[in-house]
């Protein structure tokens, strides 16, 4: 909590005042902690910290060392202030000491001097005051004398009452030895009183402490009873379930096993089915290129004709006979076959054998002509067709 704001330090110079401005200065660096805030952290009274910080008094080392401690500060450092602080405040009231004697012996001469000045102007006055002076000391001198008169008196009845306590005070040593022995006796009888109702609640609380110390044990052997039965009947279940769990996760993994060899197996089909229909797809672009050829031929189109040759060498294929070309395209469809399905090419043998003759084992295409595999009611592709018109 941030203390209220102090009041500003007098302008003296004091070592005192310097070194209150120097811990103000570190109190703010670490956030003005309020007085309370130190005594409740550091220690201390309000009181003391308000002397410290208003100037009033230099603090004791292990105060200082305390408080700067706790505000952050270096110290050794502030250790090595205080004790030049000090030295400081020593000097300043030894000078301070020897300047009031100074000006206190020259107060005096003043006041000498300005009698003196009042005699040279007017001795007739100073001479009448002198006489007023004696007369005031004559009647102070007849009030003393009767004072001490009174005095005097007082004294003697006070010297009577005296010698009448000193006889009065062997009767007041008897009345109070008497009431010390009373009370001695009182004290004897409170103590056997007291140790002996000690005593029993001591015994009580001893039987107390058995009963509950007999009851705890019961129920803590019927707790390590309960806690035995329950472990085990906790273990048991727990294997059962250990065992159930096994026995599922050697199933799930068998499972795993087996769908794994599967998507294995149908991997390897869909590798297969791929292939067969990159060799089919093949296939069926050599047989449109020849198809082509063949409208350009009639076109007279022999150069493009020849384009279309190197076609079918980079396809691997050599150049084939129109009635090859012709053989399983354009077929006659039996009824039964519509004129929008394709062959299954799972179940076209063919093709795997008509590969083997169109491409060799080099890449190159042989020399030989071999018949294409068919193809069943493959759509139309009018590419031919535009090419030639």
């Amino acid at each position: 909590m941030v203390g209220r704001k102090l009041k500003p330090l007098p302008d003296d110079d004091h070592p005192r005042t310097q070194f209150a401005q120097a811990l103000r200065e570190l109190r703010d660096g670490a956030g003005s902690p309020s007085y309370r805030t130190l005594s409740e952290k550091v220690g201390y009274t309000l009181a003391t910290y308000s002397s410290i910080f208003n100037g009033d008094v230099l603090p004791e080392e292990v105060q200082l060392i305390d408080l700067v401690g706790y505000l952050k500060g270096d110290t050794r450092e502030w250790s090595r202030r205080l004790a030049d602080a000090a030295a400081a405040v020593e000097i300043w009231d030894r000078d301070r000491g020897a300047q009031s004697e100074l000006f206190a012996e020259m107060e005096g001469l003043k006041v000498e001097l300005e009698g003196y000045r009042v005699i040279a102007g007017d001795p007739a006055s100073v001479f009448g005051q002198a006489a007023r002076a004696q007369e005031d000391a004559q009647k102070r001198i007849n009030f003393a004398l009767e004072l001490e008169s009174k005095l005097s008196g007082m004294l003697h009845a006070v010297d009577a009452q005296l010698n009448e306590a000193q006889g009065l005070v062997p009767t007041a040593q008897e009345e109070a030895q008497a009431l010390i022995d009373q009370a001695r006796e009182a004290a004897r009888n409170i103590e056997l009183s007291a140790s002996l109702e000690a005593q029993t609640r001591i015994e009580q609380a001893q039987a107390s402490f058995a009963r509950l110390v007999g009851r705890a044990e019961s129920e803590a052997n019927e707790i390590i009873d309960k806690a035995g039965s329950d472990s085990r009947r906790i273990r048991a279940d727990t294997g059962r379930i250990v065992d159930q769990l096994l026995a599922e996760a050697e199933q799930y993994i068998e499972d795993a096993r087996a769908e794994r060899l599967q998507a294995e197996l149908e991997r390897q089909k869909g590798d297969a089915l791929v292939e067969r229909m990159k060799l089919r797809a093949k296939i069926d672009l050599a047989q449109v290129i020849m198809e082509a050829q063949q409208a350009l031929a009639k076109a007279g189109e022999m150069e493009h004709s020849g384009m279309l040759d190197l076609l079918l060498q980079d396809l691997g294929i050599n150049n084939m006979s129109d009635s090859e070309t012709r053989k399983g395209r354009h077929r006659k469809r039996g009824a039964s076959q519509p004129s929008n399905e394709y062959v299954d090419l799972s179940e076209a043998p063919d093709v795997e054998t008509s590969i083997s003759g169109l491409v060799g084992a080099s890449g190159e295409a042989p020399e030989a002509k071999v018949a294409l595999p068919r193809r069943r009611n493959a759509p139309k592709d009018d590419a031919a067709t535009r090419a030639v018109n």
